[in-house]
């Protein structure tokens, strides 16, 4: 517990380290089409390609984005940022993932997708979609080799990873390890399904030299035992009350 005089000086600390560094921005998104489709994409998991587009030309104006490793780097060094960074991610590997690349290519920015390794083989039907939604292939997957894409995990099969044991945990990871580190663009970074994590899970990431990715809506100065990142859809693209 901090007194009263702790609180004030933690409060004078945190003021002076949001002015010497700026934030770090990590941005979040699912499937992005021309249309929803109820039967195949959760309405909350969905964001429209010109609504997408035309909010990315915006941060553009807002931020430099970098790569997520960049910005790791940036949040564990703690040196003076003077310039806003943003970072693009996306869950889950929809097959939609593939037209929006081209745009991001063009616009020379950068992106990692997390992927759920249990539904490359175009097979396997998630427990909460009806029928199953078109996720990348793992063909697919290993054909992107641009440089501004890196690779993440997203658990095995997007199962929420407080609900497993720390065995099942662990060899969740190690299934996700054993497939898409063959990729060239992989990189040892977890985001965490729903954004579900508890101390065994950080443990066993920590173990394992893997940075976990939260969904938690924080900005990131420093780096705080992860990387916290803001939903699209939620933070800019819902009507406000």
């Amino acid at each position: 517990m901090l007194y009263q005089p702790q609180k004030i000086i933690h409060k004078i600390n945190n003021r002076l380290q949001k002015i010497r560094l700026q934030p770090i921005e990590v941005f979040l998104f699912h499937d992005v089409s021309n249309r929803y489709n109820p039967q195949t994409t959760l309405r909350q998991d969905w964001t429209s390609t010109q609504q997408f587009k035309q909010l990315i030309l915006q941060f553009k104006t807002q931020y430099q984005f970098i790569p997520l490793t960049q910005a790791y780097l940036k949040l564990t060094q703690n040196y003076f940022r003077t310039r806003k960074y943003a970072v693009l991610t996306s869950d889950d590997g929809f097959q939609s993932n593939l037209e929006i690349l081209q745009f991001l290519q063009q616009q020379q920015i950068p992106v990692t997708l997390f992927i759920n390794p249990q539904y490359l083989d175009g097979k396997t039907i998630r427990s909460n979609y009806a029928p199953a939604p078109l996720y990348l292939t793992q063909q697919q997957l290993f054909t992107i080799n641009s440089p501004l894409v890196t690779i993440g995990m997203h658990n095995f099969g997007h199962v929420d990873a407080t609900q497993q044991s720390p065995d099942e945990f662990k060899q969740s990871v190690a299934q996700c390890i054993e497939i898409l580190s063959h990729h060239p663009r992989y990189i040892p970074y977890f985001a965490y399904p729903w954004g579900s994590y508890n101390d065994s899970t950080q443990q066993i990431l920590n173990q394992n030299h893997i940075i976990p990715l939260f969904c938690d809506g924080n900005t990131n100065y420093t780096y705080q035992g992860g990387i916290s990142r803001k939903p699209i859809d939620s933070y800019y693209l819902t009507p406000k009350c």
